[in-house]
């Protein structure tokens, strides 16, 4: 009879809330908590809590309190607090190039200014304080993750771990000598390391980079997308960035750049497209058919 007592007491004392806080790490509160959840909700004197790497509570202060007894706490009762931002198309450590050369079309910008700057001046350590200070102002504005297509990306990776950033970041793989890379054979070899180290990293997801359609051979674009496939990584490509390029590729393949890359198989896997600002509907059915992200970014014309 004792031990029936207990239990009903037990049973109703959990239906009133009558039970102990489960332990976190942190509870963060703030004027505003927004979510995007399926709802949007918006919690006004809202909180979080935190355990390890997860969020295992978001509501209003009052319910995160009331359920949760956390180690530390953080009180911003006039801020919002929001997931971060997300940054889809960056070459990180160029924030070094910053104004080299402005207002050009971009076949000019590359091939009079910045390929030749890259060749002259890019290393490791070049890679690694670029990507630091773009990894600052990045999290100054609220993002904390962001794609990446450049060389030394292994670098690149490491110093975004060591701002606490998460990355999609792709080593580049173009069809002339770069400072990484002296063939795109030699390319693929460097990738295929830098996506078996950071296989299931918890912050970084390497990615396969070939630069785009008009700077790599078909060969390069088929071998890029399987070796993308043997990990499970997504392929990172510039796409129908300018009218040139688009009109270049008419002229040669009767196709848009879109269609041809459709054709080699390059889009068969996990893709993230940048820029496409010169596709037209068909164009659009086919990114929509295979999945494509799209991380649209306005370049020169």
């Amino acid at each position: 009879m004792l031990r029936l007592f207990s239990a009903t007491v037990l049973f109703f004392g959990i239906l009133r809330g009558v039970v102990a806080a489960a332990s976190c790490d942190l509870i963060v509160s703030a004027k505003y908590v927004v979510t995007m959840n399926g709802q949007r909700r918006v919690f006004q004197n809202g909180a979080i809590a935190i355990r390890g790497e997860r969020i295992v509570g978001v509501g209003t202060k009052a319910d995160i309190d009331r359920d949760w007894q956390p180690k530390k706490r953080i009180d911003k009762p006039a801020a919002l607090l929001a997931p971060g931002l997300v940054n889809t198309h960056t070459h990180a450590a160029m924030s070094l190039f910053r104004g080299i050369a402005d207002d050009l079309k971009l076949q000019d910008w590359l091939n009079n200014f910045i390929f030749p700057a890259e060749a002259k001046n890019v290393s490791a350590d070049f890679v690694r304080w670029g990507t630091r200070l773009a990894c600052l102002e990045m999290l100054l504005s609220g993002t904390t993750t962001f794609t990446d297509m450049y060389y030394f990306e292994d670098v690149v990776a490491e110093t975004a771990k060591e701002a606490g950033m998460r990355g999609v970041l792709g080593e580049t793989i173009i069809g002339f000598p770069v400072p990484d890379a002296k063939t795109p054979a030699d390319a693929l070899k460097y990738t295929e390391k830098f996506l078996a180290r950071f296989h299931d990293d918890p912050l970084i997801v390497p990615a396969v980079a070939p630069h785009a359609l008009y700077t790599n051979s078909d060969e390069t674009l088929k071998a890029a997308r399987a070796l993308a496939n043997k990990y499970n990584a997504p392929i990172v490509i510039h796409v129908s960035e300018t009218k040139k390029e688009n009109d270049d590729n008419q002229a040669e393949r009767h196709q848009s750049p879109v269609q041809t890359l459709n054709s080699l198989g390059v889009f068969n896997g996990r893709t993230v497209a940048a820029h496409c600002v010169w596709v037209d509907a068909a164009d659009m059915g086919i990114l929509r058919q295979k999945n494509v992200g799209v991380a649209i970014a306005r370049p020169a014309t």
